[in-house]
Formats: C-alpha cells, structure tokens, sequence
C-alpha cells in the first residue's frame, strides 16, 4: 500500500466535519461520524448515506484522484457496484490532500462476518466472476485514466516489507517462532516467473474491500486505491488469504483456468497479505486484522512449497 513514513495527525469528526460542512453547502448540517482508517485512508460516514475519505499522505492522496475516475469507468463495466465519488474536494489551506465522498453501497465488509456464516465456496464463484470481467477489460483504457503500472514488478519491496511485517509479528507472539524461520526464507524467494501481459487488477483485493449483505452475498467491492496495471495473482491471492484453496478453487470456476505459475504467485502474495495484516492488526490495535492473517497464514502452511 502506499503510505509516507510521515503521516499527519488523523483527523477527529469535528474537524472532518468541519472540512466537509465548508466544502459542500449541502452537507452543511450532516452529521459526521469516523467509520475507520486503513494505511492511506481515514473515513467518515456523512448522514449515515455517504461515505468520505481522507488521504494520509501525498501520495495517496495523487491516488484517490484517479481513483475517482477510474470508479466511474468501471462502473458499468462490473458485474459488482463500486464507489462512484459525487463529491471531490481539491488540496486546500489546512487540508492539503484534500478529500472525496460517495454514496455508500449497501452491506458489511466480509472481514467483519464470522467466515462460518459465508458460503465461501458461493461467494468464490461470484467473485471468480468479477474478476475475470475486471482482468479482461483493456489495460490501455486504464492507464488512460491515469492508473499506474506496476512500481515492483521484481517484487523487490513487496519480499522486503513482508519479511519485516514477519519479523515484528513473530516478536509479538503472533507467528510460532519455529515457523518463523522457514516462512522468512519462503518470502524471499520472489516468484517472478511466468508472468503474463499485464492487467488492470484491484491491486488489494480481499475481505475488508468486499461488502456482503445479510444473507452473504456481494453487494459491492470498495477502496480501489491501489488499482494498478501488473499481476493478476494479486488478485487472486485475495481470495486464497480470505477463504483458503477451497475458495480460489470455486473461484477459478468462473475466472478459467490459470497456469501453476499465477497459482505459485498467488500464495506468495497471499503470504505476504497475511503477515502485513498481522502487523497492522497488532500496530493499530485491530483483532480482525490478526485473526484472518493468522488464519490465511494457517492456512497456507499447510503446503509445503508455495507451487504445491
């Protein structure tokens, strides 16, 4: 994810109240309220109907730019809804990110669901289905827009983040530490090989950006601010790190058959989502981050190789 080391204090309700009650005249009486913060991102719902982030840093912020258009490209495209920003707030005294607003999609995110109540195998082949339709749209189109390429196709600061998020997780008591030894040498080999031309991928595709309604079907797909034109394992490792080989297999139903290559890349980054959620979880103080990193990582220790 993109983040500075240096980010600003966050932001309470009052003044997010405050930027947006100035912004926008017709939200000038909306109440405000902190919905939560990821990495780039803090977020605010307005009048319990829309939803408005802030970036954390510049670069974010650069990101949330084209995200707004690309959201409204995609949008008839996908088979899911996705945010489409009727409010865009450009940098400005005291807030030099500036900061966007969309309606709010119906549902919860999957990360706050109990996995036991999702039919993963079901939703493995809706999402299977989005996918495919988001991996075969032109690439072209996307960079266009102002979508980025790939910015570590060698996997060079993906191995060496997660290797540090593996490190600070097991000095937490989060990984066996007999294990620790072996998942370091497996995040150091980066798999590289066997890619293919690249896609427009979603870039951080899993539970926390996938709303399921009541009854645990997807009612939208969120936060598109690491979208990028690179691998399509990315997307993929989402997937297995939220439901395991049971859920990309369901998956891979509608998607189509992928090499073993993409399935070797696929756990790979899977690992490396797992041990960054684990340590954010712990940093940040957020449980649901440690149980499923702990869980996707259980999960993937039960191959010996990530090729298994």
């Amino acid at each position: 994810m993109a983040h500075d080391a240096q980010q600003p204090p966050a932001l309470t309700d009052a003044e997010a109240a405050e930027h947006i009650h100035a912004r926008f005249p017709s939200l000038a009486t909306a109440r405000v309220v902190r919905l939560g913060e990821g990495m780039d991102h803090q977020a605010f719902e307005v009048e319990g109907r829309y939803v408005f982030r802030f970036p954390k840093s510049d670069e974010a912020a650069e990101h949330l730019t084209w995200e707004a258009r690309l959201t409204a490209w995609l949008g008839p495209r996908l088979p899911l809804p996705v945010p489409v920003y009727r409010f865009l707030a450009p940098p400005a005294v005291g807030l030099a990110g500036g900061f966007a607003g969309y309606e709010k999609l119906p549902g919860t995110p999957a990360l706050l669901v109990e996995p036991g109540r999702l039919d993963l195998s079901g939703l493995g082949r809706g999402l299977g289905a989005f996918l495919g339709t988001l991996h075969a749209l032109d690439p072209a189109e996307a960079d266009a827009l102002g979508v980025p390429g790939d910015d570590d196709p060698e996997l060079e600061a993906w191995s060496a983040a997660a290797v540090d998020d593996l490190r600070l997780a097991a000095e937490h008591g989060h990984v066996d530490p007999s294990r620790a030894a072996d998942w370091e040498q497996r995040l150091r080999v980066r798999p590289t090989e066997g890619r293919g031309a690249p896609r427009l991928v979603h870039g951080d595709f899993a539970a926390e950006h996938v709303l399921v309604d009541a009854r645990g079907a997807p009612t939208g797909v969120i936060d598109w601010s690491d979208a990028c034109v690179g691998d399509p394992a990315r997307d993929l490792a989402g997937l297995l790190h939220w439901g395991g080989a049971p859920m990309l297999a369901s998956a891979l139903e509608t998607y189509g058959a992928v090499s073993p290559a993409v399935l070797t890349r696929a756990r790979w980054f899977a690992a490396c989502r797992a041990v960054a959620d684990i340590a954010f979880g712990q940093t940040l103080g957020r449980p649901e981050y440690l149980a499923a990193g702990q869980r996707a990582l259980t999960g993937l220790g039960e191959h010996p190789t990530f090729g298994a």
